[in-house]
This record gives C-alpha cells, structure tokens and sequence, in this order.
C-alpha cells in the first residue's frame, strides 16, 4: 500500500514539477522578448522582469570582458551601485526626449525606469562578482 501511494505521490510530482518548469521558462522567455514590442503592446511588468533579466546578463557577459575593476577605488566602491544606474536612466529619459521631439522610434530603453533598471541590475551584478 505504501508503495503505491508513494509511486502516486512521485508521479503527482514529477507532473507538477514539469509544469512548473515549463511556467517559469515561459514566463521568462515572455519577459525577455516583451520589452522589444513596440509601446503600445508592451505589458510593462513583463517588460520590467525582461530588463532585470536583461542587465543581469549584460553584467555577467561584461564580467567576461573586464573580470576586474578598471578603478581602484575602495571608498567609492558603494556609491557606483547608486549614481550609475541613476545617470544612466537620466540620460535615457534625455534620449527619450531627443527621440520625440525628431520624431523618431523609440526603442524599449528609451525611458528612465527601464534604463535605470537595466543599468542598476548591471551595476549589481558586477559589484557583487568584482568586489
């Protein structure tokens, strides 16, 4: 009796789990893509997760071109994790701007939210793995 209930929970699991794997990759790859629909379309939490994802993988394959700091600086080691991702997703507000007034396409990172996010997800990734 036990054995059977036992094959009934592992299969009962085996079948969840494949479901939820499959969920999650979806989801992620849903999120990867949605920021490069054009604006309109776009689901903006969805275009969110994709840009975390996004940075996270741009610090990781940056760590493969610079595996160390260029700068030396072990007090300032903290703030980059503030200021680049804000001048950043300042100066994507400002193409943004650029962009709209020669009325041109905009394209997902043209905006302070999903360019900050992008650059700070970076910007961690490679003060965690430098540091």
């Amino acid at each position: 009796m036990d054995a059977i209930f036992e094959l009934i929970l592992s299969f009962l699991w085996e079948i969840f789990a494949n479901l939820l794997v499959q969920f999650l990759l979806e989801l992620g790859l849903r999120s990867l893509a949605e920021p490069f629909r054009k604006s309109e379309q776009r689901h903006p939490v969805l275009a969110f997760i994709g840009c975390i994802m996004l940075g996270t993988l741009a610090g990781y394959l940056s760590l493969l071109v610079f595996p160390y700091q260029l700068f030396h600086a072990q007090h300032l080691q903290g703030y980059s994790l503030f200021f680049v991702p804000l001048a950043s997703g300042l100066t994507m507000a400002g193409l943004r701007k650029l962009r709209e007034r020669q009325e041109k396409p905009l394209l997902f990172m043209d905006s302070f939210t999903y360019g900050y996010t992008f650059a700070f997800f970076m910007t961690f990734v490679r003060s965690y793995n430098v540091w």
